[in-house]
């Protein structure tokens, strides 16, 4: 499935939370894994997403905090 962080499409497994979205734009991105923890994620209409919240196709999330 696809989801678009930070309008940067990333493909990855169905299944997949935000926390697994976030390691693999972390490694895209060259960002520090440490700060992957600290980051605070929202959906398109501007609400927090916990790291564990499931995710679907075409999804958009935003990294509020990078």
């Amino acid at each position: 499935m696809t989801v678009t962080v930070n309008n940067c499409k990333i493909r990855i497994f169905r299944g997949a939370t935000v926390g697994d979205v976030l390691l693999r734009y972390a490694v895209r991105k060259r960002l520090k894994l440490s700060v992957v923890e600290s980051l605070e994620v929202t959906d398109v209409w501007g609400h927090l997403l916990d790291h564990q919240a499931p995710l679907t196709d075409r999804q958009v999330i935003k990294i509020i905090n990078l």
